[in-house]
């Protein structure tokens, strides 16, 4: 078996300086309050994280809505177009206003086209 030897080590309290000790707990402190700072920083920029992603989900969702609508008013806007010729809607009235010589015209070139498609089969 080893033989085991107990060494004693003398240790010596001496105090600090009231400046010393002063220092040391600002410094101390002011660590403490950086530390809490860094939390505070990183949860609000979670916070922002997340709130900027909802907002560009939002703004997915705003943009398909968006052209969503503007296909549903360009097919009702054609709709009316080949009822009403080049007519001028007014939506305070709710009116149309056309000319109805431009709509005959345009009747007239369709049937002459459907006409010059014809073949005589024999």
């Amino acid at each position: 078996m080893a033989k085991e030897s107990k060494k004693q080590i003398e240790l010596l309290t001496v105090e600090l300086g009231e400046e010393m000790l002063s220092s040391i707990k600002e410094k101390n402190g002011k660590q403490q309050d950086i530390v809490q700072a860094f939390g505070t920083i990183y949860l609000r920029r979670k916070e922002l994280h997340e709130e900027l992603e909802k907002l560009d989900s939002t703004l997915e969702q705003a943009e398909e809505d968006f052209k969503s609508t503007q296909e549903e008013l360009k097919g009702i806007l054609e709709g009316l177009d080949k009822e009403y010729p080049r007519g001028q809607i007014n939506l305070q009235e709710g009116t149309i206003t056309y000319n109805p010589a431009i709509k005959e015209q345009m009747q007239q070139q369709a049937d002459n086209l459907a006409s010059d498609n014809i073949e005589v089969v024999k």
